[in-house]
């Protein structure tokens, strides 16, 4: 039989034992005051001895620091944190996540980040479908931000300053049959695509063609880019459930696990 020391000691050095030890930065991350053993313990579900073990290392390498019976993160892990920051690329960090989601619905799927000067959507990466009749786009291509996925997502999480300038100054020329041309229309969409996370573009800037996008956040909760999946509108809609489903879940990957609500 094996012995609670045996246990112990392989969980402490195991895959567990990295999952709670960047559980605890973050906890404390949160709680820049410190947190007492007892807090810590509850929050990450680890018994306070077993958590014990994992806490006296840190301490020791000044990830920690201690100062009566609170834990706060220590200068070490400041450090960590600065180096990680300094190597942060989205389009490198997104592109396997792209990939991966270009493979599962073999659909064409972009990634769009704004220019705030022009006020447009830009495309800095493009992944197109092996399908005949796909959706396409070129690298650098630039679009609207009142008649597309994209281009809504990416104006739904700006500042409200923002988006009222852009509601009351941007021509909103019909494009297709089905743009919308009302600017509180547009601004109860906004509404809509914070509330669900997402948002569904059928036929608004290009006839029978459609898109769904999801918002992709920094280390700092801004909003930095919007996933985009693009595909022909009747081959979307036959899917819509299942792709709105498959980008929401890429784009809440790209952000760290930070789901858009």
């Amino acid at each position: 039989m094996t012995g609670d020391s045996e246990i112990l000691e392989r969980d402490s050095g195991g895959p567990r034992a990295m999952g709670r030890v960047l559980a605890l930065l973050e906890l404390l991350a949160g709680a820049p005051v410190g947190l007492p053993l007892a807090d810590i313990s509850v929050a990450l579900g680890v018994p306070k001895s077993t958590l014990l073990n994992s806490l006296r290392p840190l301490v020791s390498d000044d990830f920690l620091v201690v100062e009566g019976a609170l834990y706060r993160l220590g200068p070490r892990a400041f450090r960590l944190a600065a180096t990680i920051g300094s190597a942060y690329d989205l389009p490198r960090l997104a592109r396997g996540y792209l990939r991966a989601l270009a493979d599962e619905t073999q659909e064409s799927v972009n990634l769009a980040v704004l220019d705030h000067q022009t006020h447009r959507f830009v495309y800095i990466d493009v992944l197109e479908s092996p399908r005949p009749v796909r959706y396409m786009v070129r690298l650098g291509m630039s679009g609207p931000l009142y008649s597309t996925a994209a281009g809504r997502v990416l104006l739904a999480y700006q500042s409200p300053d923002y988006q009222n300038d852009y509601i009351a100054k941007a021509k909103l020329a019909p494009l297709t049959a089905r743009t919308n041309t009302d600017r509180e229309v547009l601004r109860t969409q906004l509404e809509e695509v914070r509330r669900n996370g997402f948002w569904v573009s059928l036929g608004e800037s290009v006839e029978d063609s459609a898109a769904v996008a999801a918002p992709v956040f920094g280390p700092d909760g801004a909003v930095l880019a919007a996933i985009s999946l693009g595909a022909p509108s009747d081959r979307l809609l036959a899917n819509q459930d299942a792709l709105v489903a498959a980008v929401v879940k890429t784009a809440a990957h790209a952000s760290g696990g930070m789901a858009a609500v």
